[in-house]
Protein backbone atom coordinates (compact mmCIF):
# COMPACT_ATOMS: atom_id res chain seq x y z
CA UNK A 1 0.00 0.00 0.00
CA UNK A 2 2.78 2.35 0.88
CA UNK A 3 4.62 1.56 -2.33
CA UNK A 4 1.45 2.30 -4.31
CA UNK A 5 1.11 5.69 -2.69
CA UNK A 6 4.78 6.44 -3.31
CA UNK A 7 4.45 5.43 -6.96
CA UNK A 8 1.36 7.57 -7.42
CA UNK A 9 3.16 10.60 -5.94
CA UNK A 10 6.20 10.03 -8.11
CA UNK A 11 4.10 9.86 -11.24
CA UNK A 12 2.31 13.09 -10.31
CA UNK A 13 5.63 14.88 -9.83
CA UNK A 14 6.88 13.69 -13.21
CA UNK A 15 3.65 14.74 -14.90
CA UNK A 16 3.87 18.19 -13.35
CA UNK A 17 7.47 18.54 -14.49
CA UNK A 18 6.53 17.47 -18.03
CA UNK A 19 3.67 19.92 -18.16
CA UNK A 20 6.02 22.76 -17.09
CA UNK A 21 8.71 21.86 -19.61
CA UNK A 22 7.30 23.65 -22.73
CA UNK A 23 6.82 26.85 -20.79
CA UNK A 24 10.42 26.72 -19.62
CA UNK A 25 11.71 26.04 -23.15
CA UNK A 26 9.59 28.79 -24.68
CA UNK A 27 10.80 31.26 -22.05
CA UNK A 28 14.43 30.40 -22.77
CA UNK A 29 13.84 30.92 -26.50
CA UNK A 30 12.27 34.33 -26.00
CA UNK A 31 15.09 35.59 -23.82
CA UNK A 32 18.49 35.05 -25.46
CA UNK A 33 21.63 35.20 -23.42
CA UNK A 34 22.80 38.77 -22.70
CA UNK A 35 25.79 39.85 -24.81
CA UNK A 36 28.23 42.47 -23.65
CA UNK A 37 29.42 44.87 -26.42
CA UNK A 38 32.17 47.42 -26.18
CA UNK A 39 31.56 50.90 -27.65
CA UNK A 40 33.32 51.47 -30.98
CA UNK A 41 35.83 54.30 -30.73
CA UNK A 42 37.38 55.90 -33.81
CA UNK A 43 41.15 56.13 -33.86
CA UNK A 44 42.56 59.62 -33.41
CA UNK A 45 44.62 60.93 -36.32
CA UNK A 46 47.56 62.50 -34.53
CA UNK A 47 49.06 63.74 -37.80
CA UNK A 48 46.39 66.48 -37.83
CA UNK A 49 46.26 69.26 -35.26
CA UNK A 50 43.03 71.08 -34.48
CA UNK A 51 42.55 74.05 -32.21
CA UNK A 52 38.91 73.01 -31.96
CA UNK A 53 39.94 70.14 -29.65
CA UNK A 54 38.82 71.13 -26.17
CA UNK A 55 42.20 70.40 -24.58
CA UNK A 56 43.89 72.65 -27.16
CA UNK A 57 41.92 75.72 -26.11
CA UNK A 58 44.05 76.84 -23.19
CA UNK A 59 45.65 80.29 -23.13
CA UNK A 60 47.56 80.82 -26.38
CA UNK A 61 50.87 81.52 -24.63
CA UNK A 62 50.69 78.04 -23.12
CA UNK A 63 52.13 76.83 -26.41
CA UNK A 64 52.93 79.89 -28.55
CA UNK A 65 55.75 82.14 -27.38
CA UNK A 66 56.22 85.71 -28.64
CA UNK A 67 58.72 86.21 -30.04
CA UNK A 68 59.97 82.78 -31.12
CA UNK A 69 63.66 81.94 -30.93
CA UNK A 70 64.14 82.23 -34.69
CA UNK A 71 62.62 85.69 -35.15
CA UNK A 72 65.93 87.39 -35.97
CA UNK A 73 66.53 85.09 -38.96
CA UNK A 74 62.88 84.89 -40.05
CA UNK A 75 61.72 88.47 -39.61
CA UNK A 76 62.81 92.08 -39.30
CA UNK A 77 60.93 92.53 -36.02
CA UNK A 78 60.08 90.39 -32.98
CA UNK A 79 57.42 87.98 -34.14
CA UNK A 80 55.88 84.53 -33.81
CA UNK A 81 57.72 82.90 -36.69
CA UNK A 82 57.84 79.21 -35.75
CA UNK A 83 55.81 76.35 -34.34
CA UNK A 84 55.70 75.74 -30.57
CA UNK A 85 58.60 73.86 -28.99
CA UNK A 86 58.32 70.14 -28.18
CA UNK A 87 57.58 70.87 -24.52
CA UNK A 88 54.16 72.22 -25.49
CA UNK A 89 53.19 68.84 -26.95
CA UNK A 90 55.07 66.30 -24.83
CA UNK A 91 53.32 67.37 -21.65
CA UNK A 92 50.15 65.66 -22.93
CA UNK A 93 51.37 63.46 -25.79
CA UNK A 94 54.47 61.71 -24.51
CA UNK A 95 53.17 58.27 -25.55
CA UNK A 96 52.50 59.50 -29.11
CA UNK A 97 55.95 61.08 -29.35
CA UNK A 98 57.67 57.74 -28.78
CA UNK A 99 55.36 55.54 -30.82
CA UNK A 100 57.50 53.75 -33.38
CA UNK A 101 60.38 55.05 -35.52
CA UNK A 102 58.10 57.55 -37.36
CA UNK A 103 55.51 58.91 -34.92
CA UNK A 104 52.50 60.32 -36.85
CA UNK A 105 52.27 63.27 -34.45
CA UNK A 106 55.55 64.64 -35.81
CA UNK A 107 53.88 65.23 -39.21
CA UNK A 108 52.00 68.21 -37.76
CA UNK A 109 55.13 70.40 -37.87
CA UNK A 110 57.86 68.35 -39.53
CA UNK A 111 58.19 67.69 -43.25
CA UNK A 112 60.01 64.43 -42.43
CA UNK A 113 58.96 62.24 -39.52
CA UNK A 114 62.36 61.01 -38.50
CA UNK A 115 64.31 61.38 -35.25
CA UNK A 116 67.38 62.22 -37.34
CA UNK A 117 65.79 65.04 -39.34
CA UNK A 118 64.32 68.15 -37.70
CA UNK A 119 63.22 69.94 -40.90
CA UNK A 120 59.94 71.76 -40.35
CA UNK A 121 57.30 73.13 -42.66
CA UNK A 122 57.43 76.84 -43.34
CA UNK A 123 55.47 78.68 -40.67
CA UNK A 124 52.69 78.92 -41.30
CA UNK A 125 52.08 75.84 -43.54
CA UNK A 126 50.12 77.12 -46.53
CA UNK A 127 48.95 73.57 -47.33
CA UNK A 128 47.06 73.24 -44.05
CA UNK A 129 43.51 74.51 -43.66
CA UNK A 130 43.11 77.76 -41.75
CA UNK A 131 41.37 77.36 -38.42
CA UNK A 132 40.91 81.01 -37.46
CA UNK A 133 39.25 84.11 -38.78
CA UNK A 134 40.63 87.57 -38.04
CA UNK A 135 38.69 90.00 -35.91
CA UNK A 136 39.72 93.46 -37.09
CA UNK A 137 37.56 96.49 -36.17
CA UNK A 138 38.11 99.16 -38.83
CA UNK A 139 35.98 101.57 -36.83
CA UNK A 140 38.33 101.61 -33.82
CA UNK A 141 41.44 101.89 -35.98
CA UNK A 142 40.01 104.77 -37.96
CA UNK A 143 39.56 106.72 -34.74
CA UNK A 144 43.29 106.31 -33.99
CA UNK A 145 44.35 107.20 -37.51
CA UNK A 146 42.19 110.33 -37.45
CA UNK A 147 44.29 111.65 -34.55
CA UNK A 148 47.43 111.48 -36.71
CA UNK A 149 46.48 112.60 -40.23
CA UNK A 150 49.99 112.43 -41.69
CA UNK A 151 53.24 110.58 -41.15
CA UNK A 152 54.92 113.54 -39.45
CA UNK A 153 52.54 113.13 -36.51
CA UNK A 154 52.88 109.38 -36.11
CA UNK A 155 52.24 108.24 -32.52
CA UNK A 156 55.31 107.26 -30.54
CA UNK A 157 53.79 103.88 -29.81
CA UNK A 158 54.61 102.93 -33.39
CA UNK A 159 57.80 101.16 -32.40
CA UNK A 160 58.55 99.62 -35.78
CA UNK A 161 58.71 102.79 -37.84
CA UNK A 162 60.43 101.03 -40.74
CA UNK A 163 57.02 99.59 -41.60
CA UNK A 164 55.44 103.01 -41.73
CA UNK A 165 58.19 104.60 -43.77
CA UNK A 166 58.17 101.73 -46.24
CA UNK A 167 54.42 101.76 -46.79
CA UNK A 168 54.04 105.54 -46.87
CA UNK A 169 56.43 106.54 -49.61
CA UNK A 170 56.08 110.17 -50.70
CA UNK A 171 53.59 110.63 -53.52
CA UNK A 172 54.05 112.82 -56.60
CA UNK A 173 51.62 115.36 -55.17
CA UNK A 174 53.80 115.72 -52.07
CA UNK A 175 51.12 114.44 -49.68
CA UNK A 176 51.62 111.54 -47.31
CA UNK A 177 48.58 109.73 -45.98
CA UNK A 178 49.07 107.93 -42.70
CA UNK A 179 45.92 105.86 -43.08
CA UNK A 180 44.86 102.57 -44.66
CA UNK A 181 48.22 102.36 -46.46
CA UNK A 182 49.88 101.42 -43.17
CA UNK A 183 48.24 97.99 -43.48
CA UNK A 184 47.34 98.02 -47.17
CA UNK A 185 50.42 99.06 -49.14
CA UNK A 186 50.63 98.91 -52.92
CA UNK A 187 50.63 95.40 -54.35
CA UNK A 188 54.01 94.41 -55.79
CA UNK A 189 53.00 91.31 -57.74
CA UNK A 190 49.79 89.76 -59.01
CA UNK A 191 48.64 86.17 -59.18
CA UNK A 192 46.24 85.30 -61.98
CA UNK A 193 42.83 83.98 -60.89
CA UNK A 194 42.14 80.27 -61.38
CA UNK A 195 39.97 80.98 -64.45
CA UNK A 196 42.58 83.34 -65.94
CA UNK A 197 42.29 87.06 -66.68
CA UNK A 198 39.11 88.07 -68.51
CA UNK A 199 39.79 89.35 -72.04
CA UNK A 200 43.47 88.59 -71.38
CA UNK A 201 43.59 91.96 -69.64
CA UNK A 202 46.37 91.71 -67.08
CA UNK A 203 46.20 94.66 -64.67
CA UNK A 204 49.32 96.31 -63.38
CA UNK A 205 50.38 95.59 -59.82
CA UNK A 206 49.58 99.19 -58.90
CA UNK A 207 45.92 98.40 -59.57
CA UNK A 208 45.52 96.69 -56.21
CA UNK A 209 46.32 97.25 -52.58
CA UNK A 210 47.63 94.27 -50.64
CA UNK A 211 46.07 92.81 -47.50
CA UNK A 212 48.15 92.13 -44.38
CA UNK A 213 49.79 88.70 -44.45
CA UNK A 214 51.71 88.96 -41.18
CA UNK A 215 52.04 90.97 -37.97
CA UNK A 216 54.25 93.71 -39.45
CA UNK A 217 51.71 96.52 -39.37
CA UNK A 218 49.83 95.20 -36.32
CA UNK A 219 52.84 95.09 -34.02
CA UNK A 220 53.47 98.77 -34.61
CA UNK A 221 50.96 99.33 -31.83
CA UNK A 222 50.12 95.91 -30.46
CA UNK A 223 53.53 94.54 -29.50
CA UNK A 224 53.46 95.58 -25.84
CA UNK A 225 51.59 98.86 -25.52
CA UNK A 226 48.08 98.62 -26.97
CA UNK A 227 45.90 95.57 -26.18
CA UNK A 228 45.55 92.99 -27.51
CA UNK A 229 49.33 92.62 -27.10
CA UNK A 230 51.59 90.16 -28.90
CA UNK A 231 51.11 87.19 -26.58
CA UNK A 232 47.31 87.45 -26.68
CA UNK A 233 46.67 85.68 -29.98
CA UNK A 234 42.96 85.30 -29.21
CA UNK A 235 42.59 89.08 -29.23
CA UNK A 236 42.52 88.98 -33.04
CA UNK A 237 42.42 85.31 -34.03
CA UNK A 238 38.98 83.83 -33.45
CA UNK A 239 38.39 80.09 -33.69
CA UNK A 240 35.80 79.74 -36.43
CA UNK A 241 35.31 78.70 -40.01
CA UNK A 242 37.53 81.27 -41.72
CA UNK A 243 36.72 80.46 -45.32
CA UNK A 244 33.69 82.73 -45.63
CA UNK A 245 35.47 85.55 -43.81
CA UNK A 246 38.73 85.39 -45.70
CA UNK A 247 37.50 85.28 -49.25
CA UNK A 248 38.74 88.30 -51.15
CA UNK A 249 35.98 90.45 -52.67
CA UNK A 250 35.49 90.20 -56.41
CA UNK A 251 36.81 93.21 -58.28
CA UNK A 252 34.16 94.39 -60.76
CA UNK A 253 36.18 97.43 -61.93
CA UNK A 254 39.49 95.73 -62.57
CA UNK A 255 40.73 98.61 -64.73
CA UNK A 256 40.73 101.01 -61.80
CA UNK A 257 44.30 101.67 -60.61
CA UNK A 258 44.86 102.83 -57.05
CA UNK A 259 48.22 104.34 -57.93
CA UNK A 260 46.99 105.79 -61.22
CA UNK A 261 44.35 108.17 -62.50
CA UNK A 262 46.05 109.98 -65.36
CA UNK A 263 49.32 111.85 -65.38
CA UNK A 264 48.47 113.59 -62.12
CA UNK A 265 47.61 110.27 -60.47
CA UNK A 266 44.30 111.62 -59.31
CA UNK A 267 43.42 108.37 -57.55
CA UNK A 268 46.02 109.01 -54.86
CA UNK A 269 43.93 110.46 -52.07
CA UNK A 270 42.70 109.73 -48.59
CA UNK A 271 41.23 106.22 -48.89
CA UNK A 272 37.90 107.03 -47.26
CA UNK A 273 37.23 109.60 -49.97
CA UNK A 274 35.94 106.60 -51.94
CA UNK A 275 35.60 103.82 -49.36
CA UNK A 276 33.01 105.81 -47.49
CA UNK A 277 31.50 103.25 -45.11
CA UNK A 278 34.37 100.91 -44.30
CA UNK A 279 35.34 102.93 -41.24
CA UNK A 280 32.02 101.95 -39.63
CA UNK A 281 32.81 98.22 -39.83
CA UNK A 282 33.44 96.51 -36.49
CA UNK A 283 34.24 93.16 -38.12
CA UNK A 284 35.61 91.63 -41.31
CA UNK A 285 32.58 89.37 -41.66
CA UNK A 286 30.76 90.24 -44.84
CA UNK A 287 33.00 93.26 -45.39
CA UNK A 288 33.11 94.67 -48.91
CA UNK A 289 35.19 97.48 -50.45
CA UNK A 290 31.98 99.52 -50.61
CA UNK A 291 32.81 102.12 -53.24
CA UNK A 292 29.58 103.60 -54.63
CA UNK A 293 29.48 104.90 -58.20
CA UNK A 294 29.08 108.41 -56.80
CA UNK A 295 32.70 108.25 -55.60
CA UNK A 296 33.75 107.92 -59.25
CA UNK A 297 31.36 110.28 -60.96
CA UNK A 298 32.74 113.38 -59.31
CA UNK A 299 35.43 113.11 -61.96
CA UNK A 300 34.06 110.63 -64.50
CA UNK A 301 30.55 111.89 -65.12
CA UNK A 302 30.65 115.55 -64.38
CA UNK A 303 29.05 118.14 -66.61
CA UNK A 304 31.70 120.13 -68.45
CA UNK A 305 34.47 117.74 -67.46
CA UNK A 306 33.96 114.10 -68.52
CA UNK A 307 30.93 111.98 -69.33
CA UNK A 308 32.45 108.48 -69.26
CA UNK A 309 29.42 106.73 -67.70
CA UNK A 310 26.80 108.57 -69.74
CA UNK A 311 28.67 107.88 -73.00
CA UNK A 312 28.57 104.13 -72.47
CA UNK A 313 24.91 104.20 -71.44
CA UNK A 314 24.15 106.03 -74.69
CA UNK A 315 26.13 103.40 -76.60
CA UNK A 316 23.89 100.70 -75.10
CA UNK A 317 20.84 102.69 -76.25
CA UNK A 318 22.12 102.35 -79.83
CA UNK A 319 23.26 98.73 -79.53
CA UNK A 320 22.05 96.62 -76.63
CA UNK A 321 24.96 94.19 -77.18
CA UNK A 322 27.47 96.97 -76.53
CA UNK A 323 30.04 95.97 -73.90
CA UNK A 324 31.14 98.61 -71.39
CA UNK A 325 34.94 98.62 -71.35
CA UNK A 326 36.02 101.87 -69.74
CA UNK A 327 36.04 100.42 -66.21
CA UNK A 328 35.16 96.79 -66.79
CA UNK A 329 36.27 93.69 -68.64
CA UNK A 330 33.65 91.94 -70.78
CA UNK A 331 32.53 89.49 -68.09
CA UNK A 332 31.05 92.48 -66.23
CA UNK A 333 30.64 94.99 -69.07
CA UNK A 334 28.14 92.84 -70.97
CA UNK A 335 25.72 92.74 -68.03
CA UNK A 336 22.89 95.21 -67.43
CA UNK A 337 24.23 98.41 -65.88
CA UNK A 338 22.98 98.75 -62.29
CA UNK A 339 20.30 101.30 -61.49
CA UNK A 340 22.88 103.47 -59.71
CA UNK A 341 24.62 104.18 -63.04
CA UNK A 342 21.41 105.44 -64.58
CA UNK A 343 20.66 107.46 -61.45
CA UNK A 344 23.86 109.52 -61.67
CA UNK A 345 23.19 110.01 -65.40
CA UNK A 346 19.74 111.34 -64.38
CA UNK A 347 17.91 108.68 -66.39
CA UNK A 348 15.40 105.93 -65.50
CA UNK A 349 17.03 102.50 -65.31
CA UNK A 350 16.82 100.16 -68.29
CA UNK A 351 17.65 96.56 -69.02
CA UNK A 352 19.17 95.49 -72.31
CA UNK A 353 16.13 93.39 -73.25
CA UNK A 354 13.96 96.54 -73.02
CA UNK A 355 15.99 98.25 -75.74
CA UNK A 356 14.64 97.71 -79.24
Amino acid sequence: MKSKIYLTGRISFLLAAMLALPTTVAYSQRRPARQTTRPVTSAIDYSKFSHATKKHQAACNTCHKAPTKNWKTASTYPDVADYPEHEACVSCHRSQFFKGPKPPICAVCHSKTSPRDDARFVFRNSASQRQFSIEFPHDLHQDVIALFPNSSATPRSLSFNHVVSRSLAAQDNGQNYNNCSICHPQQTSLKAPAAGWADNFVPQAATFKSTPANHASCFNCHWKSQPPVADNCAGCHKLANPRADSEAPVRISVKFMHEGGGEKKNHIAECTSCHINITKAASLRGLKPDVPITSCTECHNREGLRQDVSKELLAIDKDRTFVCIYCHTSNVGRLDPPASHYLIAERPPLTRKDIK
